[in-house]
């Protein structure tokens, strides 16, 4: 017979989870400034001096969240990029499934609506996630970009500048969805191919560019 964990040591390991989901639904709903540790805690069912066993402040909460639903996928998403051998039309299509499929997590909105809403008066968390999750989110996109224009298969162009093309709208969005829910005459799905077909059509190598 498989031993089993105790309940209590299953409920130790599993505190960390539990204190994050309750500090996302908080910062959320209450916005970051308004939520307090002590309230995390309480919606977590755990004592406040047990969130410091994990978590030395709201900001390194607030990063170890960050770095748990959001750079986590990054990470998958570079570990794609990296091992992937077709085509970079292929390549693309991937990752950009993977990215409406990402924007529609409800965590992942949460997450930008925290970080839109309090940037102004806690820089050093919009930084964070800046660097983070935008950045590397950018720069992943560049990366295939560039590798279509070396392999011949995407036009010359800006990839960086292209690649905030391809997300800035999917983050705009999935924002407009998070903030004021279903919207009338939007279709999420049919945004995402509209979208995907644009930026192909953009990046075809046998397109003729007009500066």
């Amino acid at each position: 017979m498989p031993q089993t964990q105790p309940r209590r040591q299953r409920r130790k390991e599993a505190r960390p989870a539990e204190i994050m989901a309750a500090g996302l639904k908080l910062f959320s709903g209450r916005g970051f400034a308004a939520t307090r540790l002590e309230d995390v805690a309480e919606a977590a069912g755990v004592s406040k001096a047990t969130i410091y066993l994990y978590f030395d402040s709201k900001a390194e909460l607030f990063k170890a969240i960050v770095r748990d639903i959001a750079g986590a996928r990054i990470g998958a998403a570079e570990g794609f990029i990296d091992g992937f051998e077709g085509s970079t039309v292929d390549l693309l299509t991937g990752l950009f499934r993977n990215l409406g499929d990402v924007a529609a997590v409800p965590e992942i909105r949460a997450l930008m609506k925290v970080v839109m809403s309090e940037a102004g008066n806690f820089p050093d968390i919009a930084a964070f996630y800046r660097d983070e999750v935008a950045f590397r989110g950018l720069r992943n996109m560049a990366r295939i970009i560039e590798r279509g224009i070396g392999r011949g298969e995407f036009r010359p162009c800006d990839p960086i500048a292209t690649a905030q093309s391809v997300i800035f709208p999917i983050i705009m969005n999935a924002l407009a969805q998070e903030i004021f829910g279903p919207l009338p005459e939007t279709n999420p799905g049919k945004f995402l191919a509209g979208h995907f077909e644009f930026i192909l059509r953009g990046l075809a190598a046998d397109k003729e560019h007009r500066a």
